[in-house]
């Protein structure tokens, strides 16, 4: 069954949000080939909310080394991070 993995940002300040942004926004794709869908959404000057849905567990736990070496690198530019991951029960993309 589709997986998906909800990340709520909390970064240090503004620049640090823009700074990721800005890298997430241009290395994502590549760095997580297997996600069917990556959304990234600034919710606020010092917030934004990603998300990644992927085939199924097995493809979602695959990124976990790539996800974890993007928040040891990031880490300094971010306050708390909020991590909900669970099974898709609606995907809809028009």
């Amino acid at each position: 069954m589709t997986y998906a993995r909800i990340n709520t940002i909390t970064f240090v300040s503004e620049k640090a949000a823009n700074n990721l942004q800005e890298n997430y926004a241009l290395t994502a794709v590549e760095g997580f080939p297997e996600a069917q869908l990556l959304v990234a959404v600034r919710t606020g000057p010092l917030t934004a909310s990603l998300t990644s849905i992927y085939e199924d567990k097995a493809a979602f736990d695959r990124s976990a080394n790539e996800r974890s070496a993007r928040m040891s690198a990031n880490g300094h530019l971010m306050e708390a991070v909020d991590v909900q991951e669970g099974e898709v029960y609606l995907f809809h993309k028009k």
